[in-house]
């Protein structure tokens, strides 16, 4: 048998079987153990072992879930599933990037939705109907069956004069509801016949008159119902400013004072009576007050008052003295009226629409005192005066002195805008 002779090899083929078989050795020293499966702590709810779980996760390169009860390691992508609430992890790429992100602009891990144009979002179709702020008014579900069969019946029977009385008691009784105090002011003739009731130069005859009590009894709700139709309630008062136009010329028939044939534009406003021959019922100017009050949220009908000399018959039921120093029966109707400018002009928190009043210039204080002496008709030149008048009688806390501070209050702001004006109008000059 022959014999290998390793001395006549070549040297490089020495050398070329001593690296084979170190790279043998390196081979099996480095051939990993076998898996450890059987050393990880599983959980395991069930009797099933399919059903079994590591406890520590096993993150692979897809997102996988993560069950409640397994431990993560640190150093995962972790993320939460929003469509199916769980969560979800996988081994951490750091620069790895996301697909479904490109195209969105990203501040510090966080996706910024931009808004789309709402314009295109929201199309309005043609010859839609404009925004109504104020929604749709629903009719009310009546307690009864014969409540709303009660209120038209109401209506038809004020309109054609029939039972008066018992018509204006339910009105004024349903009036605060606002789908009925719309559907009064939507009626014309309706609103027309409250008007007239509530208005009519019969309110200022003589407590000698047998019918005077039945008049100011009327009258007195006939402004109430008024005034609950328009408070609070946008759409009433819009329907009362649509009929305006005609309600101002209007001219109520009545066989008492000369003034019955007042039109309504300025009847509507005339609070007291001048003449010394008739009287003037105290708790009517406050009920009529009430209604001015509302009406004047209205900017036509606001406009139209002060045009026509309202806020001077406001300063007639202020002035208005029964001689009782201690409490006058005139006082509830005075604080109405004295509320009525506070709300409406001076007082913005109040939601007053500031610069509309006052802008008359006043008269001197010796001017004013000397025209009480007289049987005039007020006028706006001596309103600050009586105002400040009536403040002086009174405590700190009384409305008339915060009527009064807020009236001074507004002259300042009115004077120092003129000042300003002037030096503008100087600077152009030059």
């Amino acid at each position: 048998m022959a014999t290998l002779n390793l001395r006549r090899l070549p040297l490089s083929l020495v050398a070329l079987i001593g690296l084979l078989l170190v790279s043998a050795t390196a081979t099996e020293d480095s051939a990993p153990s076998p898996s450890p499966s059987a050393e990880v702590e599983l959980i395991c709810h069930t009797d099933n072992p399919t059903e079994c779980y590591p406890k520590i996760f096993q993150a692979t390169n897809e997102f996988q879930i993560v069950r409640p009860d397994q431990d993560l390691p640190k150093g995962l992508h972790v993320r939460l599933n929003v469509q199916t609430g769980q969560k979800e992890a996988k081994i951490n790429v750091p620069d790895e990037l996301n697909t479904a992100l490109e195209g969105l602009p990203v501040d510090s891990s966080v996706v910024v939705v931009e808004p789309e144009d709402q314009e295109a979002q929201i199309k309005i179709p043609p010859n839609a109907p404009a925004y109504d702020p104020a929604g749709k008014i629903k009719e009310p579900r009546a307690e009864t069956q014969d409540e709303g069969n009660a209120f038209y019946k109401s209506l038809s029977i004020l309109k054609k004069g029939l039972n008066v009385d018992e018509a204006l008691e339910m009105l004024e009784d349903i009036s605060h509801d606002i789908y009925y105090g719309l559907k009064i002011a939507e009626d014309y003739d309706t609103t027309k016949q409250l008007f007239c009731l509530a208005n009519t130069g019969e309110i200022f005859t003589s407590t000698d008159d047998p019918s005077s009590s039945k008049v100011l009894h009327r009258a007195k709700l006939a402004a109430l119902t008024i005034s609950s139709a328009v408070q609070n309630n946008p759409k009433a008062l819009s329907e009362i400013e649509k009929h305006w136009p005609a309600l101002q010329k209007v001219r109520c028939p009545g066989t008492g004072s000369s003034s019955s044939n007042e039109p309504l534009g300025t009847a509507t406003f005339r609070l007291v009576s001048g003449q010394r021959q008739q009287t003037n019922d105290p708790s009517l100017a406050k009920a009529r007050v009430s209604a001015i009050s509302g009406l004047l949220k209205n900017k036509a009908i606001r406009t139209h008052f002060l045009a026509n000399g309202g806020m001077e018959r406001l300063l007639d039921v202020l002035v208005m003295d029964d001689g009782d120093e201690e409490e006058s029966s005139w006082e509830p109707a005075q604080r109405k009226a004295g509320l009525l400018v506070l709300d409406n002009f001076l007082d913005e928190d109040m939601g007053a629409v500031l610069g509309e009043w006052p802008t008359t210039p006043q008269a001197e204080d010796e001017v004013c005192a000397a025209r009480t002496t007289i049987t005039t008709e007020l006028t706006g030149e001596c309103w600050d005066w009586h105002a400040k008048k009536l403040a002086d009688r009174h405590d700190k806390g009384h409305w008339s002195v915060e009527l009064w501070n807020k009236l001074r209050e507004q002259r300042k702001n009115i004077n120092r805008g003129s000042k300003k004006q002037q030096q503008q109008q100087g600077k152009t000059e030059l």
